[in-house]
């Protein structure tokens, strides 16, 4: 019976040792070295040794991708707006003309630091039509402040001859425009809505030329003189055609009711201009102008002051004189929240910056007056979209 056993044992062995041998020596056929990529795209490769049974996984390198230039635009445009901070520099004329005839041109003094301001636009998303036409709505937003006007000089006379049956001479005066300072300053902001047409293509990274009419909401304050810098000269002149003192008194307010600007037609300042001699209404208006500070000291003239004080005999109080000085000039305090405006503009792509160039402004009628600005417009912005 043991060697039954035994001898069974030993078949057992003869049998196994050619199949272990056979599983060893099988090689591990090319097709099963690469697998297939997983989800997440990475190739694992695994190799079986067959002396240490080590497992070593291979993944292969992404490819190579350029690192991606820093930039706030997309590349399909904003889905909400565009905001534009930057830099800007504006030239801003505004011309007032009454009815009257009265008229004056503010000019901008081309100082550096007066007209360098902080840019802050907003633009809705584009909407493209066709390849080259699009269309957007702009918030553009401006401040500004005059300080010199546009005054006509009268340099030299050229005499021109006809020679008709009586020989006569005509002669036509040579005309200049200066900008002098005299002592009257505009100032305050305006804010444009503008839908706009561009040709170009969608996106801030593109050229563009467009325009765009639309309204502004507007806000001016400061002085201005209506006669060509003659304003004090015509206003002595008013003064010293009245036989007494309230005629002449009355006279200056009618004159300056009609002629120096009164665009916002305050009722109060109305009253008291059209009854100016009347009780203690030169006083009233001296300081109701004072408290309102419409007037800038600058655009005071110490030597009118003394011919008005010698005229009246010293009757004058401080303020009755400081009252009859602010005559001199006129009062610009207007504002219209639907002022008709235009805009004009070139945009080129620099980078992360945008360059642009632009032309316009509001224009509006209020009481008489017509209002414009022309403003020239030079900004570098970097357009930040949502």
């Amino acid at each position: 019976m043991e060697t039954f056993f035994k001898s069974i044992i030993i078949s057992f062995i003869i049998i196994s040792i050619p199949i272990q041998s056979q599983e060893t020596n099988q090689k591990v056929p090319a097709k099963n070295l690469n697998s297939k990529l997983s989800n997440d795209g990475v190739q694992e490769l695994k190799i079986k040794f067959q002396n240490d049974q080590t497992i070593i996984p291979l993944t292969p390198k992404k490819p190579y991708e350029p690192p991606k230039e820093f930039s706030f635009k997309k590349e399909n445009g904003s889905r909400f707006l565009t905001f534009y901070p930057g830099l800007q520099a504006n030239l801003t004329d505004l011309t007032i003309q009454s009815d009257t005839g009265g008229n004056a041109v503010m000019k901008d003094d081309q100082r550096m630091d007066q007209n360098l301001t902080f840019l802050y636009d907003l633009k809705s998303p584009e909407w493209q039509i066709g390849e080259n036409w699009g269309l957007f709505i702009l918030n553009r937003n401006v401040n500004f402040r005059q300080s010199k006007q546009k005054i006509t000089d009268v340099v030299a006379t050229n005499s021109s001859s006809s020679e008709d049956s009586n020989s006569s001479k005509d002669s036509s005066p040579i005309k200049q425009y200066t900008n002098k300072d005299l002592g009257t300053e505009t100032y305050g902001s305006y804010h444009m809505l503008l839908p706009a047409i561009y040709y170009g293509k969608k996106g801030n990274d593109h050229f563009r030329l467009g325009a765009g009419f639309g309204y502004s909401k507007v806000n001016i304050q400061g002085t201005a003189d209506f006669n060509d810098g003659n304003g004090y000269f015509n206003n002595f002149l008013v003064f010293s055609s009245g036989r007494n003192l309230d005629e002449k008194i009355d006279n200056m307010g009618r004159y300056s009711l009609l002629n120096n600007g009164n665009i916002d037609a305050d009722p109060y300042r109305v009253y008291l201009l059209s009854n100016l001699s009347s009780g203690n209404n030169l006083e009233a208006l001296g300081l109701y102008t004072l408290l309102k500070g419409d007037v800038n000291p600058k655009s005071i003239d110490p030597l009118l002051a003394l011919f008005y004080s010698q005229l009246t005999g010293n009757q004058l109080s401080p303020l009755e004189l400081y009252a009859l000085l602010t005559l001199g000039i006129g009062r610009v305090n207007s504002s219209s929240n639907y002022a008709k405006s235009y805009y004009v503009f070139w945009e080129i792509p620099i980078g992360v910056i945008n360059w642009r160039l632009g032309i316009g402004g509001p224009f509006y009628n209020q009481n008489g007056y017509k209002i414009s600005f022309t403003t020239i417009e030079m900004s570098f912005y970097t357009p930040i979209e949502f």
